[in-house]
Parts: C-alpha cells; sequence; structure tokens
C-alpha cells in the first residue's frame, strides 16, 4: 500500500511537470521511505500516547534515533518484520521506563556498561550493505561523538534531580546496545 501511495504520489508529481519522468523511481523511493519514517514517527506517538508517555517517547527517540544511524547493528530482513520489531521494541522500551523503580546508581550504571559497548562495537554493518574504511571511521567519529553527549546528558540530568529524563536517554543507549550485539552475532 506504501509503495503503490509512493507510486501515485509520483505519477501526481510527474503529469504536473513538477519532476521530472526520468528522476520517476528516485522519487518514488524517497516517497515511500518518507511514508515509512511518518508512520513510525506516528506509530511510536501512538505507542506513548496509549501508555500516557509521549515526552518520554520522544526523548527516547532522540537519543535513539541519532545512535542507531551512525552505530548500525541488527536489521530485520523485510520492511513488515522491521515495524513489528519497532513496535515490540518501543512498547517494552516504554513500559520498563513506567514500571522500573529506577535508581541514578542503576541509570549510571546502566548507561556506562551499554556505552562501553557501543563505544567498542561501533559501527556494526548490516548483512546486506558493508561500509569501506573511511564510512567506518566516520560512522565510528559520529557514534562516539553522539555516545560522550547522551552519557553526559544522562549524568547532568541525573545530578540536577531529573531521574525520568536520564532513564528516557539510558534507554535508548541501552537499547542502541542490544541491537549492536545482535547485529554482531547474527552474522
Amino acid at each position: 500500500m506504501r509503495s503503490s501511495m509512493a507510486e501515485r504520489i509520483t505519477d501526481i508529481l510527474v503529469n504536473n511537470e513538477i519532476i521530472i519522468a526520468e528522476n520517476r523511481n528516485l522519487y518514488s523511493y524517497g516517497l515511500q521511505q518518507g511514508l515509512l519514517i511518518f508512520l513510525n514517527i506516528a506509530t511510536i506517538l501512538g505507542i506513548g500516547m496509549v501508555l500516557n508517555m509521549v515526552w518520554e517517547s520522544i526523548i527516547f527517540l532522540l537519543t535513539f534515533v541519532p545512535l542507531r544511524s551512525n552505530a548500525g547493528g541488527y536489521h530485520a530482513k523485510t520492511q513488515v518484520r522491521c515495524y513489528l520489531y519497532s513496535v515490540a521494541m518501543i512498547t517494552t522500551t516504554l513500559v520498563g521506563i513506567k514500571i522500573i523503580p529506577w535508581s541514578g546508581v542503576v541509570c549510571l550504571s546502566m548507561t556506562l556498561v551499554a556505552g562501553t559497548i557501543i563505544f567498542f562495537l561501533a559501527p556494526v554493518e548490516a548483512v546486506n550493505k558493508s561500509l569501506g574504511q573511511v564510512e567506518k571511521a566516520v560512522y565510528k567519529k559520529r557514534t562516539r561523538f553522539s555516545l560522550v553527549l547522551f552519557v553526559f546528558l544522562v549524568l547532568l540530568f541525573c545530578y540536577s534531580g531529573q531521574l525520568a529524563i536520564s532513564v528516557c536517554i539510558m534507554m535508548g543507549v541501552v537499547v542502541v546496545s542490544i541491537v549492536l550485539v545482535l547485529g554482531r552475532v547474527s552474522k
């Protein structure tokens, strides 16, 4: 459905001479990816609303997305599986944030353990996309920069009495570390 919607939108753009027909596949692919991103964000915010955890889902995403984008890790074999795994992951993460009685010590400890895993494993290549040496170096540098920022934010919010924010950031770091380990062992 999403690809046919993307194709219909692309056809409208070509028919109205907004884009060149030769670029049809590129625009169709871009629209399909954009629709998938929109669907994922809407789903995550929807889960956040159902659990009454919208701001927590946003903070988690603001941590998870940049780390995951650069660190790599496990990738599902189909877009449907990816979507279903993502729904399960965000639901489990938000429920964990909500029901586990977090403390500053546990939050900081988990951040350091997960951060260490990310620091040494990233980037983890996808099965269908290998990285060259330059790409690996760039992704490693970006990952480490983001990681240092998020560890700093966990410390800052934890020590300023904002444990709930620290926990959301920590969970983003923890989930990325799990995805990296899964990506490494599934090769």
